[in-house]
């Protein structure tokens, strides 16, 4: 009798180790995106505004075209690059450069990839969400690595970069 009563002891402690276990992994493993129910149709207008208006002030400050292309993202690395070699900048007028310069580029990938501004509740400024891809970036957190590391850090080769893990995710998602 006491041999059966230890042996289910030993199974019953089994089974609920098993599953504590099991509850634990489920809860490590990645969770999808937050995938939004709508479209911000307001948040949209507002950060094309704001992509306008890069395209404006780089054409009257530096007499250079910014035209929604991947190649005019390499404009924009100069620009920067100009900008920060004239000018010591306020954390205000940089924060300011960094919400102009990430909108543009956030518009330039929706422009030629796909996806759409959204506004997700873990960040202060919207990101770029791809439905398609389920992949979703920061515009915003590239131009502060550009003006972090100015000469080490190229945004045409950042862009491209996330033009092949976006790629690359859309093809995992299709097979």
């Amino acid at each position: 009798m006491f041999v059966i009563i230890s042996i289910l002891l030993v199974v019953l402690t089994g089974i609920t180790i098993y599953f504590i276990v099991d509850t634990k992994k489920t809860q490590t493993v990645e969770k999808p995106p937050y995938v939004p129910e709508f479209q911000d149709e307001q948040l949209q207008k507002k950060m094309l505004r704001e992509a306008q208006i890069c395209t404006e002030s780089v054409m009257t400050t530096f007499d250079k075209m910014l035209d929604y292309s991947e190649g005019s993202i390499r404009i924009l690395d100069q620009v920067i690059n100009e900008l920060y070699k004239k000018k010591s900048l306020s954390q205000g007028s940089l924060d300011r450069l960094i919400v102009t310069f990430g909108a543009y580029f956030g518009q330039t990938f929706l422009n030629n990839q796909s996806g759409m501004w959204f506004q997700h509740p873990n960040f202060n400024l919207p990101i770029i969400f791809s439905p398609k891809a389920l992949f979703e970036f920061s515009p915003f957190e590239i131009i502060k690595q550009k003006f972090q590391y100015i000469e080490k850090y190229d945004l045409y080769i950042a862009y491209q970069d996330l033009v092949r893990q976006y790629i690359k995710r859309l093809n995992e998602l299709r097979s």
